[in-house]
This record gives C-alpha cells, structure tokens and sequence, in this order.
C-alpha cells in the first residue's frame, strides 16, 4: 500500500495537520472529483462526501478539490466525510463563466503546470500569457508545451514567438511519446504537476504516455478540423513511475482572469519600466510627448501583441475588481438591511412581553 507522503505528505503539512486538531479525523489527499462525490487517499483510495458545514455553509472556492489535503473522519459503517479543508499551499484559480464575481478553484497544491498547445489551430501567445499570470499568483512553475509537433513544417517559428516569456519550451507529439522524458524531468518524487490547456489539445494521450498506460480514454481526432475531441470530464490525480504525480482535468475552454492589477503588472515588469521612463507621470502611453511606450512599441523593442495583451488583462482586472467592490457594497448594504429588520423584530418582541408581563 501507498503512504501518504506518495501522495506529497511533508513534515509542514503534518505540522499543519497537528494544528487544526479536530479529534477523530485522519488527513487525506483529494484525488478525483467526480462532481457528487470525492475520492480521497488516506492512503488507502476511499469515497468520501462532504459534511454539512461544508456542503452548505463554506464558499463555493473552499469546497475540496483534487490536490487539497483534508481531514476525514471515517464512521464505524467506514462512511468517510471530509471535515476540513488544510490551508492551500497553492491553486489554480479563475473567475466563474458569466458576470458573477466568484473565484472557481481548478486544482490545489501544485508545484508545477504545463501549459499545452496544440499546434493545429490551438496556438495562441494571448492564452499563454493568461495562463502564466495565473499560475505567477501562486509561485507555480509553468512549462511551456508545443503538442502536435509533427503537424507543423517549422516549429521554430512557433518557438520564437514564446521566447520572451523566459521559460523552458518542450515539443511533444504525445501519439508517439516524443518529449515525454523530458516532462518526467520536471516532475520529481512527491511534487505535482498539472496539464493545462483547451480541450483536445492532447492532455488524456499525453497522460496516458506520462504513466505508461492507458489510464485516461481518449478519442480519434475530427476528420473536419484534425483537431481532438475532449475525452476528459472530470479531475484525477496519478502517481507517476518515478514518484511524482500528475492531475489531468478537463479542457479549459475560457480562462476568465482572478487577480489584480498589482499582480499583472509584476507579471509585465517590462511595460511598467517602460512607463516610468515616459516624460510625464500622468502619460496615457497614446500621442503624448515623450512616451517611452509608443517609442518602444516604433522602433520593435516592444511587441504590439504583448502589449495589446497586457491591456486587455488589465481592462478585464479593472472591471472585475469594479464588480467586486460593488458587490461587496451591496452584501454591506443588505446585511445592514437585514440586522435592522432583527432589531426591529426583538424590539417588538421585548415590548409584547413587557405588557404581557404588566398585564
């Protein structure tokens, strides 16, 4: 049988475990999501629900997902329900589809994403710079991978457009297992690793190639488009060959941004030292007298793309962090509602008894 540290226990999380003290519980990894029902590894591979507290009181981003470690208590009939969650070491996170202001967690304490694209019609230097602000929040260690090389006459073109990000760049043809060994190397004994990218991008095939079978089902590709069909529908987490483990989740078809705009710009560090150097504090970085950001952007030491890419990030921040405060405002505005009406209520409630007690 597997131990918990197979699954990444460390002597931090046993600290942490040691803290929360809730008696009669064990720790356990979340390893699937199933959407009704959670498998966990204490380390034997379990079904656990979640409590009442949980189910109906936590906020829709503390629920459990694959990654978190929480803490299980097991009944006598060895029904397990999940207590708690421990406190997040990291997540991968974004804002729910639609105009609520709700952060939906992906997937909790991971170390390391890879990024795919698939280089037939999926590649896109605007979705990676979304995914990398992402992942920058929390400190995980993106990789970069071109899948579907052989689809391509010159991947090098494709390669020059992601230099600029500074980060490690492996081509994969994941039918073939070409550039598997070289994402095991990222991924040592007890640290996570997650695929990230659009639905038929390759993660099932390249899942199944990462742990040496066939795990996850996979679909031939659409003869219309040559492109795959998404197989994966929920969130699982395996233990790798070597040690490390690997969650595989379903294809993110639109990545609505969660953050601010102090964290973007620590992320374009580059625009930002830019715009110091313009001559006025107040330059808009339009046709303004000394802008150092159209000047950049003339003579090519600024890209277009990127810096179209970092307005766009910081509009769509602008109107979330908007949103937020106004909603927060509006919560503000209908507890106030809602203690006033319990004033309200106990003050007649207080007067009632007062004359019942008079007369």
């Amino acid at each position: 049988m597997n131990s918990l540290s197979t699954y990444g226990w460390t002597k931090e999380l046993e600290e942490i475990w040691g803290s929360v003290n809730i008696p009669g519980t064990l720790p356990a990894r979340v390893i699937a999501d199933f959407g009704t029902s959670l498998k966990v590894a204490t380390p034997a591979i379990i079904t656990a629900e979640l409590s009442g507290r949980l189910a109906h009181y936590a906020g829709r981003e503390h629920i459990p997902k694959v990654g978190d470690w929480v803490l299980v208590r097991i009944s006598s009939n060895n029904n397990a329900v999940i207590e708690s969650v421990l406190p997040r070491q990291t997540e991968i996170a974004r804002k729910v589809a639609g105009k609520q202001t709700t952060k939906q967690v992906l997937a909790a304490n991971v170390d390391i994403a890879f990024v795919l694209l698939a280089l037939d019609n999926d590649f896109s230097v605007d979705r990676v710079s979304r995914f990398l602000y992402q992942l920058s929040i929390n400190a995980i260690r993106p990789v970069i991978v071109l899948n579907k090389a052989d689809k391509v006459e010159d991947i090098n073109a494709y390669i020059s457009q992601l230099e600029s990000f500074k980060l490690p760049i492996i081509a994969t043809i994941a039918t073939e297992g070409t550039g598997v060994a070289e994402l095991l190397n990222f991924i040592p004994p007890g640290k996570t690793a997650v695929l990230l990218g659009s639905s038929g991008v390759g993660k099932s095939t390249l899942t199944n190639q990462l742990l040496g079978q066939e795990v996850q089902r996979t679909q031939t590709i659409r003869a219309s488009d040559e492109t795959g069909k998404h197989t994966t529908v929920h969130r699982e987490l395996f233990i790798l060959p070597g040690g490390g483990l690997l969650i595989d989740m379903p294809g993110i078809r639109e990545l609505q941004l969660w953050g601010s705009e102090e964290t973007l710009n620590e992320n374009f560090d580059d625009i930002v030292a830019l715009a110091h150097d313009c001559k006025y504090s107040s330059c808009r970085h339009g046709n303004e007298e000394g802008c150092a950001i159209q000047k950049a952007l003339n003579d090519g030491r600024l890209k277009r793309t990127h810096y179209t890419s970092f307005l766009k990030m910081k509009s769509e921040l602008n109107g979330l962090q908007l949103r937020t405060v106004a909603r927060i405002k509006q919560d503000s505005a209908k507890s106030k509602r809602t203690a006033s009406r319990r004033q309200d209520t106990d003050a007649l409630k207080e007067q009632r008894t007062d004359i019942n007690e008079r007369y």
